[in-house]
């Protein structure tokens, strides 16, 4: 039937779990499915594809004693029959193994770690691609014995390609903690889906790009997963049609309830960005000042100018602003507004006023509501809350910022008491709805600073009000607003002005322009740090 959407051919793709999601995956492999003959044939043909027919002739690959090891010894055979000069290299016997007796067969090179490194420096310092085979999700830090040695034994070497296969060696495939000894691969070959431990810091700063393989498990056994990672591809399928009879009232009309005296650029920032978003029409409802500043930048918005209180935050009614802003198909409160009775007064107001109306909750919006938690269960699906670690710790009232999978699991915590959209701000992003899960795991510090939320929250404000469900704006806005400040960066991670990337929004929804990079991954440049030690948090 025309138009009808096919089954996906990589249902592991994207998906993400845990240890014993894996586990569990894997016990439902048909008999008949050998998963490591599976994986090992994937890995090498990931290997061919990325360092050259003939996976760069020249391929080191460190074997463990596990599984993980196996799938190595398998991708080093096909490497091998394929034309490349393989030499592994274990950190163990493998006594009367035959994937041992496989691979050397046919022409595999086995060696055994013996506590000499000049032997193994050598090999990898020729080598064109090296291949990390020696741990797997059964393992956590710290990095002990020969794989310890090993890995402290590794030169770095312009220009190689290191691959980790599943995960590097060195990393909790659950938490994310990670030795600082652990492989630095500029590229991770998951066997299967995706583990959560390496989209977390530390780990996710050895793991560089991650790619989920095919393994020979039925589509059927990925139905029940519920987290994934967010990437083009899911961007792509989410970003809303613009047909070409629309009108501004076809794009969505979006109330902007933000800014103060003092905060008066969290109203601009927010504003560009929903404008830049693609919404039709968009309206900010705030003190003077902050639409003087915003009308400077944004001269394509509609402004309502409130009162203000002494101190200068907003001091308007909740009916006196719903009235102006006339039946908006979109809320977003919050940005800048700062804190005061007044202020906190509006933002409760207006949800009740408006309480049919999709609402973004962002920053002193939501510092707002912590002080309420009993109207938690008002706030439901119609509602994305957009809170960074602080702001989650005290609306679950919690003694800390949570870190790590602590985040994840408050985010969850939250989505579940108030049936909400939550966007867990941080490096990772977690989009939390009911017992779904979206990653988004790109780290950028150029996200690190002050602004960055408010245009966050602003193309999200903005897709809500294009008609998209919650889940799924809050999804594609936290990929715009990081693509934004790649394309608005360029070869930067520091310093970039908050309005560029908020200016860059729109670009970021053009899905078919390559935002820039800084090198290739296959040659990183001498004077900087390699990809995978970059860190940063949104």
């Amino acid at each position: 039937m025309i138009g009808a959407r096919t089954a996906d051919p990589r249902p592991a793709n994207n998906r993400v779990v845990d240890v014993a999601e894996m586990r569990a995956l894997e016990a439902q492999a048909p008999p008949g499915v050998n998963l490591m003959q599976n994986a090992g044939q994937a890995i090498a043909a990931a290997v061919l594809r990325r360092a050259g027919s003939q996976g760069g002739k020249s391929v080191v690959v460190l074997v463990g004693p596990g599984d993980n090891g196996g799938d190595a010894l398998i991708a080093a055979a096909h490497l091998a029959a394929a034309g490349a000069r393989v030499t592994a290299w274990a950190s163990r016997e493998r006594p009367d193994d035959s994937l041992v007796t496989a691979a050397t067969a046919r022409g595999v090179r086995w060696r055994v770690w013996a506590g000499n490194r000049r032997p193994l420096t050598q090999d990898v310092r020729q080598a064109r691609c090296l291949v990390d085979g020696l741990l797997g999700i059964g393992s956590s830090p710290p990095l002990r014995g020969p794989v310890a040695d090993i890995l402290d034994s590794l030169p770095r070497v312009t220009g190689q390609i290191r691959i980790a296969v599943d995960i590097p060696s060195g990393i909790d495939a659950d938490t994310g903690a990670a030795d600082a000894s652990a492989f630095p691969a500029h590229l991770t070959l998951a066997t299967g889906p995706l583990k959560l431990g390496a989209l977390l810091h530390p780990a996710v700063e050895f793991a560089g790009r991650q790619i989920a393989l095919e393994i020979g498990l039925p589509a059927t056994t990925y139905v029940p997963l519920r987290t994934s990672r967010i990437d083009a591809r899911t961007a792509r399928r989410l970003l809303p049609a613009r047909p070409l009879d629309g009108h501004k009232g076809t794009f969505g009309r979006l109330a902007i309830v933000a800014g103060s005296v003092r905060y008066r650029g969290a109203a601009a920032l927010a504003t560009i960005a929903a404008l830049r978003a693609g919404a039709g029409l968009v309206t900010l409802a705030s003190v003077e000042p902050a639409c003087a500043a915003t009308a400077a930048l944004a001269p394509a918005a509609t402004f309502v100018s409130l009162p203000a209180s002494p101190t200068g935050q907003l001091a308007a009614t909740a009916t006196n602003v719903s009235d102006e802003v006339a039946r908006p198909t979109a809320l977003l409160l919050g940005p800048g507004l700062g804190r005061s009775d007044s202020s906190d007064a509006l933002v409760l107001g207006l949800l009740d006023t408006l309480k049919d109306t999709p609402t973004v909750i962002d920053a002193d919006g939501l510092n707002a509501v912590a002080d309420r938690v009993d109207l938690f269960t008002t706030l439901g699906p119609r509602c994305i809350l957009t809170p960074h670690p602080g702001e989650l710790a005290r609306l679950l009232r919690l003694a800390s910022p949570p870190e790590g999978r602590d985040r994840l699991a408050a985010a969850k915590d939250l989505a579940v008491q108030t049936q909400a959209t939550i966007v867990a701000k941080g490096s990772p992003t977690f989009v939390c709805t009911g017992n779904r899960v979206r990653i988004l795991a790109r780290p950028n510090p150029a996200l690190a600073a002050a602004g960055s939320g408010d245009v966050l929250a602003g193309a999200i404000a903005s897709l809500l009000a294009q008609g998209l469900p919650a889940s799924d704006a809050a999804t594609l806005g936290a990929w715009l607003h990081s693509r934004a400040a790649r394309i608005a960066g360029g070869r930067d991670d520091r310093g970039v002005p908050m309005e560029q990337v908020a200016a860059a929004v729109g670009a970021a929804a053009n899905l078919r322009q390559a935002p820039p990079r800084r090198r290739p991954w296959r040659r990183p440049r001498r004077h900087r740090r390699p990809h995978w030690r970059q860190s940063g948090a949104p």
